[in-house]
């Protein structure tokens, strides 16, 4: 043999060069780069599926507006929350006509006017004469309860309808 033909002495950091190559050589095999594209696939697959559903469930909430379809009565919420037990703070104001129950049109103007009365007041006594008259929220938002009556809510929040479980109302 020739001089230039003569193989290296193994050190260790020959070793360590040798033991590198056939470890990438071996992770590059088809098998293996089979695999690897098999699992990004799948990978990539389910991202996209549990964005689509993402996708589905806000729209669904988009376009679950409604229409308030029982006007006999309305809530008049006193604050934009439930209560522990899952019941809405406030109070229910029907109308009364001569010959029934009447329709209530405007559920706004009938929550403002329970408002003004101080009804909805943390400190309001309905057995005395004397109540203090209240204010009535600066933005109020009409929501649809599940039985298809509307439920007014002090918020200037437009998504406190469905922050409510509430749909909100169809523009």
């Amino acid at each position: 043999m020739k001089d230039e033909e003569k193989v290296p002495p193994m050190n260790e950091e020959r070793a360590r060069a040798l033991r590198s190559l056939v470890l990438e050589h071996v992770r590059e095999t088809p098998e293996r780069r089979r695999r690897s594209v098999r699992r990004r696939t799948l990978t990539w697959g389910l991202l996209g599926v549990v964005a689509l559903g993402g996708a589905g469930v806000a729209a669904a909430a988009v376009l679950d507006a409604r229409s308030v379809t029982n006007s006999a009565y309305v809530t008049c919420m006193a604050a934009p929350e439930r209560g522990p037990n899952g019941s809405y703070p406030g109070a229910t104001a029907t109308v009364a006509h001569d010959n029934g129950p009447g329709r209530i049109d405007d559920a706004i103007s009938v929550c403002q006017d329970i408002w003004r009365e101080g009804t909805l007041d943390e400190d309001y006594d309905p057995l005395s004469v004397t109540n203090e008259p209240g204010s009535v929220p600066a933005d109020l938002q009409v929501c649809v309860m599940r039985d298809g009556s509307a439920a007014v809510v002090p918020s200037a929040n437009e998504n406190i309808c469905d922050a409510l479980g509430l749909a909100p109302l169809v523009p």
